[in-house]
């Protein structure tokens, strides 16, 4: 409820994600053949079929325009999977009822932070990367993040060292024209990442901004929450530059650029880190999401920034820094509770017209009737227009149940996975006994056979007792399936309502000795198909730093690789890969082959 209930400094600007785009199917285009098997994405390999080819025609194949939409492994072969904000500044401070957009903070520049150097205490030296747990999936993009900084290096306002991952949540529709572009489908869509940092992990901070001491000495606050909205995502080249770039043999990296909006606000005890609590609104056409809350001082405050779409994408595809434009016009936007009334917004004035300048927070005033309703009654939101053939109905979702565990790599619990669901009922605890229903799929395309995603051991159903705020789980790895790989999501539905529901991504790598007998002496020609060739094709700008087909250039950087896929960096944006796409045993073989010690595979 953080950015709902107390003081806030809001931002807006650009952002950058510089992700590779190979590995984001197990197949390509090739020789007639839409689906190609290139890669076995569960195991970090080649597929057998492409194990007979060698690296530069493989890496030909990869680059091969497709005729028509960018090239056979997408638009972006070469991105290191840096995320970076593009003149992001912050633009209003204050509390509920009372933001504005003059304050000591406001045209400060904000800055996501790489992680520092965990063994030199150097950098950072990179900025957060982007990882995907499943790359076929559109729900399962992560964030490493190492810090957060407000001012700029010479007036340093807010300085933050944290290690810290964040997910996409509400990854849905934000705008409704054009149905299609010279760029991935998600061009329309909008993903939401929330961030905790602890109080103890403040390095400085000027105690002079009034901005910054209403987060940090809020009563009772633990921490700093930082929700962003990123948005209008499209690769910065279209389909014929990257073409044109990649036959001059530039081989240039092709980022996704578009718009971000975003709020730092007090963390308190007891809130989720890394999802929004509060209410949560469902826009019955887009999907999209919000959620509200009382403020604690007779406001009623709305995260808006999703609920209303933009009606086109910007005209000027490289342009992610000028004012981002008001979202669709509905007309007159009315807020409920049941029957209630509690407000009016009018899209051409201010909080809706220049929404991202508020965060796309709104604050409402309440009187002690419409206090009393909002308790008992479910909200809603509706505007008598049409946009793009689509109207705006928002409603609540009666039920919600959510959790801080959204991304999970299975290696780290080696003794099951506890999972604490918050449930709620119109913001509250259930008022009668509820059930979760708890069913495992596929977290991306179902192309996986069932052994794929079907190795995890959990209830299928858990039961939520009148007044009980929260319900925990275990879920652990079935008997004998060690050896197997693969990816799964764990969805939770309350009552059989799909609204307000939840999904959990969970992967396990695969336990496996190679085939090679302990004790033997691992040899180039079994590190590299086992280990790096997946690696080397999957994500090259890697090589450029250390050309991963090389033995000797590997050989030459034993030691910051051996440093580098420790666990003491596992929680950095320094880890290798940046990917985490290597199992704890390719990890393991990598390792013996480095420092020449007898083959021992983890247990």
């Amino acid at each position: 409820m953080s950015i709902l209930n107390g003081p806030r400094v809001n931002f807006w600007g650009g952002i950058r994600t510089d992700v590779s785009l190979p590995n984001n199917s197990p197949s390509i285009p090739y020789n007639g053949n839409p689906n190609w098997p290139l890669f076995d994405l569960t195991t970090s390999t080649l597929a057998p079929g492409a194990q007979p080819y060698g690296d530069d025609q493989l890496n030909s194949m990869i680059n091969a325009p497709t005729g028509d939409y960018y090239t056979a492994g997408g638009w972006n072969h070469y991105g290191q999977h840096v995320v970076d904000l593009q003149d992001a500044k912050i633009s209003s401070q204050g509390s509920p009822g009372s933001v504005a957009t003059t304050g000591d903070l406001v045209g400060r520049p904000v800055y996501l932070l790489g992680s520092t150097d965990p063994l030199t205490g150097q950098g950072p030296v990179s900025g957060p990367m982007m990882v995907d747990l499943d790359p076929t999936s559109t729900t399962t993009t992560q964030i490493f993040v190492g810090g957060l900084q407000i001012g700029g290096n010479d007036d340093v306002q807010l300085l933050v060292k944290c290690n810290t991952v964040c997910s996409s949540l509400d990854v849905k529709k934000r705008v409704l024209l054009p149905s299609s572009m010279d760029a991935p489908g998600s061009f329309r869509l909008s993903g939401t990442f929330q961030l905790t940092f602890p109080l103890s992990s403040i390095v400085s901070w000027n105690k002079n901004s009034a901005g910054l001491r209403a987060i940090i000495n809020a009563p009772g606050a633990t921490g700093i929450v930082l929700r962003f909205v990123m948005f209008e995502m499209c690769p910065a080249m279209t389909t014929a530059q990257l073409d044109a770039d990649y036959a001059a043999g530039r081989y240039t990296p092709n980022p996704s650029i578009g718009r971000v909006v975003g709020t730092l606000a007090p963390a308190f005890a007891g809130e989720p880190a890394s999802c929004q609590a509060g209410r949560q609104l469902v826009n019955r056409d887009t999907g999209s999401t919000g959620y509200a809350d009382l403020a604690g001082n007779g406001f009623f405050s709305i995260d808006m920034v999703n609920l209303i779409p933009k009606e086109t994408f910007r005209a000027i595809r490289d342009d992610i820094t000028s004012p981002i434009g008001p979202n669709a016009n509905y007309g007159l936007v009315s807020i409920a509770a049941g029957s209630t009334p509690l407000g009016t917004l009018d899209p051409k004035a201010n909080p809706l017209l220049n929404y991202y300048v508020y965060g796309g927070l709104v604050d409402l005033p309440m009187t002690s009737n419409q206090l009393n309703a909002l308790r008992t009654n479910p909200l809603s939101l509706n505007a008598p227009g049409t946009v793009a053939g689509t109207g705006l109905a928002v409603t609540e979702s009666v039920y919600r149940v959510y959790a801080d565990q959204r991304n999970v790599y299975l290696e780290d619990y080696p003794n099951g996975l506890p999972i604490t669901l918050q449930v709620r009922y119109l913001g509250g605890a259930v008022q009668h006994p509820a059930e979760i229903d708890i069913k495992g799929a596929p977290s991306g395309p179902s192309y996986l056979a069932p052994q794929y995603w079907r190795f995890l051991d959990y209830p299928s159903s858990i039961t939520v007792n009148t007044g009980q705020l929260a319900v925990s789980l275990k879920v652990g790895v079935k008997s004998g399936t060690t050896a197997q790989a693969g990816f799964v999501a764990l969805t939770y539905t309350v009552n059989g309502q799909a609204n307000g529901g939840y999904f959990t991504n969970l992967r396990k790598y695969a336990q496996t000795d190679f085939g090679i007998p302990r004790g033997s002496r691992i040899t180039w020609q079994q590190v590299y198909p086992n280990v790096l060739r997946f690696h080397y094709l999957a994500f090259p700008a890697m090589s450029r730093f250390i050309p991963l087909n090389q033995p000797d250039a590997i050989m030459a950087a034993k030691a910051p690789i051996l440093a580098r896929t420790a666990d003491a960096y596992k929680g950095t944006t320094l880890y290798m890969p940046v990917v985490r796409s290597m199992s704890p045993s390719q990890r393991a073989l990598l390792r013996a082959y480095l420092t020449g010690e007898p083959w021992q595979p983890p247990q």
